[in-house]
């Protein structure tokens, strides 16, 4: 298996390490020493292959979707092998992809309510074309405000930002230098680490978390310091290194 660390880019307030691949952030108030999470979303889901939204409904992962879980799972016995304890989304597709990494790492697994992913309302089930018909004009005024705008049924991203913040929570009362590894999905993984690295909305939106990708968050000397992991594959087009860009409006990301 191929692998390899990136600099995390991200526009932020802090130093800059030089040479170390990481950016330095701050987490305003925290008095946690030393604490290692690794962020990893589910595999590829059957919606995810067929680019239907999902939020809060559910899919099976893909034949594509299980390998992920399984490369992933080794990648993090590799980086490190003392990870024993995992807190799981409630939805279906992340609790299939942590029941992949209970068999390879060996870990526990707690499900929390605050890493469900962010809800897309009546919007969840349907493609883009599908969405242009039924709610015609929503997904562009979506995409021009997608920290604030909120489907119908749904909540924008700003809404679950208290359940981050009981992530972050549940992430300080962890012992100290014992690993911690989450499972969820794209958009509640990134208000988790928008928190930690104290990043502005605008610049929380534009993460990315692909579905083969680790992020590491390590609290040492006051600072967070957070680096990001992208598996290679093997399929034509996949793009080593991609980290952060503006979502595309034309594809979901599948949440």
């Amino acid at each position: 298996m191929d692998f390899s660390f990136v600099c995390l880019y991200l526009p932020c307030k802090g130093s800059i390490s030089s040479g170390s691949g990481f950016f330095i952030f701050g987490w305003l108030g925290c008095s946690m020493s030393s604490k290692t999470v690794y962020f990893v979303r589910h595999g590829e889901t059957l919606f995810n292959r067929d680019k239907r939204l999902q939020g809060w409904i559910d899919s099976p992962l893909s034949e594509r979707g299980q390998q992920q879980a399984m490369d992933v799972a080794k990648a993090l016995r590799s980086l490190n092998p003392g990870i024993r304890a995992a807190y799981v989304s409630p939805l279906g597709r992340a609790r299939q992809t942590a029941e992949i990494y209970r068999r390879e790492l060996g870990i526990s697994l707690e499900t929390t309510e605050s890493l469900k992913e962010v809800s897309f309302g009546d919007f969840e089930g349907n493609t883009l074309p599908e969405l242009d018909e039924k709610f015609p004009g929503q997904w562009r005024a979506r995409q021009a405000d997608k920290w604030n705008y909120r489907p119908p049924g749904g909540e924008a991203n700003r809404d679950a930002v208290p359940r981050a913040k009981e992530v972050v929570r549940r992430i300080e009362s962890h012992p100290d230098g014992e690993p911690l590894l989450i499972i969820a999905h794209f958009a509640i993984n990134r208000l988790v680490l928008s928190l930690l690295a104290g990043i502005t909305p605008d610049e929380t939106i534009k993460m990315d978390v692909p579905h083969e990708s680790i992020y590491q968050a390590r609290h040492e000397n006051g600072r967070w310091r957070i680096r990001y992991l992208l598996l290679k594959e093997k399929e034509k087009g996949f793009q080593e290194g991609w980290l952060i860009q503006y979502v595309p409006e034309n594809l979901p990301m599948g949440a």
